[in-house]
């Protein structure tokens, strides 16, 4: 339930620094539901920049669930700490989450697109998604197998469609949940 003290989210980013990770996810914006001590489900960037220093090269990133956070509420990318946004939809929000990723791309942020249950994509409904984000800035796209059942042969399919359909530009992701 994203519970952790704020000693210990401070604390966690900072040993990733020091780690040299290029990039570290901080937590989850959420504008409907969160809180402002000792969580990482946060209301706002201002939040979340207070745990984050400026002494690495480390990319900073937050989780957006498509519809859980106002992207109006997003400062220019100049005025946070933050890098990025995973930005996590679901297929039937694809037209709406091309929309929310414009906005942050001219914010100035790193957009990581998540299609989560990638599963539920056919071959030919993947290939489609691949085409409408291609002239998107986007900087990563992930495979998402969102409860755990994805198959290595269904992986392996993903992979090849997106790396071979995908603009060589965009890194691809993976981002597995239970397994």
């Amino acid at each position: 339930n994203w519970k952790f003290l704020d000693t210990q989210i401070y604390s966690v980013i900072n040993s990733l620094e020091k780690s040299n990770i290029d990039i570290i996810e901080c937590g989850y914006l959420n504008d409907k539901k969160s809180g402002e001590i000792n969580t990482t489900l946060f209301n706002s960037t201002k939040i979340v920049d207070k745990f984050i220093t400026q002494k690495s090269d480390t990319q900073k990133v937050v989780m957006i669930n498509f519809g859980d956070f106002d992207i109006k509420n997003l400062p220019l990318q100049k005025n946070s700490k933050l890098h990025g946004i995973r930005l996590a939809f679901h297929k039937k929000d694809i037209p709406e989450a091309i929309k929310a990723s414009k906005v942050i791309i001219k914010l100035g942020y790193k957009v990581f697109f998540q299609a989560m249950v990638t599963k539920n994509y056919s071959d030919l409904e993947f290939l489609s998604l691949i085409k409408d984000i291609e002239d998107l800035d986007i900087y990563a796209f992930y495979i998402v197998d969102s409860f755990g059942s994805m198959t290595l042969e269904e992986f392996q399919r993903y992979i090849m469609l997106a790396d071979n359909n995908l603009n060589h530009n965009i890194a691809i992701g993976y981002h597995s949940h239970n397994n």
